[in-house]
C-alpha cells in the first residue's frame, strides 16, 4: 500500500510539469529550419564543422547536403577564431587572470547565391582566473571553456538560420 501511494504521489507531482510549456532547446517549431537542405562551407574536420553538422542533422525538416549547387542555403563559415589576451597581472608581474574571446564571422546564401543574411559576426568572451601552480589544470579549463564558446555560437547560428525565411 505505501508503496502505490508513493506511486500515486509521483504521478500527481508530475502532471503540473507536463503541462508547464517546457520544451527541449529546437525542439519548438519556430526553432526548426525552414528550409529543405542545407550546404556548411567551412574546413573540414575541425570542431566548428562538426557541431554544426550535428545541429543541422538534429533538424527533422533539413538535410545537410554535400553538393553546394543542389542546397536551398548556403552557410559560409568565413573565419572562427580563438583569442587570448592577459586580463590583469598580480603586483610581481605574473598573469591572475585571461580574457577569452571566441569568435566566427559567417554568411548565408540561397538559390542564385542570394545573401540571405550578410556577413555577420558572432563573438562570445569570458574570463579564465589564471594560477602558476595550476598550469595543466588551467590549460584544461581553457580548452574547455573554448568548447562551450564553440557550442554557443552554434546554437546562436542555428537560431538565426531559424530566422530565415526564403521568399
Amino acid at each position: 500500500m505505501n508503496r502505490a501511494r508513493r506511486s500515486l504521489v509521483s504521478v500527481l507531482l508530475a502532471i503540473p510539469l507536463a503541462s508547464c510549456g517546457y520544451y527541449l532547446r529546437g525542439s519548438t517549431p519556430d526553432s526548426q529550419l525552414s528550409f529543405e537542405s542545407v550546404y556548411v562551407d567551412t574546413p573540414s574536420g575541425t570542431p566548428l564543422e562538426r557541431e554544426l553538422r550535428t545541429a543541422i542533422r538534429s533538424q527533422r525538416t533539413t538535410k545537410l547536403l554535400d553538393d553546394p549547387k543542389a542546397a536551398a542555403v548556403l552557410l559560409r563559415i568565413l573565419s572562427d577564431k580563438q583569442e587570448r589576451k592577459v586580463l590583469t597581472l598580480n603586483s610581481q608581474g605574473q598573469v591572475r587572470e585571461y580574457s577569452l574571446t571566441y569568435r566566427i564571422h559567417y554568411e548565408v546564401a540561397g538559390k542564385n547565391n542570394k545573401k540571405l543574411l550578410p556577413m555577420s559576426e558572432i563573438a562570445l568572451q569570458t574570463i579564465l582566473s589564471y594560477s602558476e601552480s595550476q598550469v595543466l589544470a588551467k590549460e584544461q579549463e581553457e580548452r574547455l571553456i573554448f568548447d562551450d564558446l564553440r557550442r554557443d555560437a552554434v546554437a546562436q547560428i542555428m537560431r538565426q538560420l531559424a530566422q530565415i525565411s526564403q521568399e
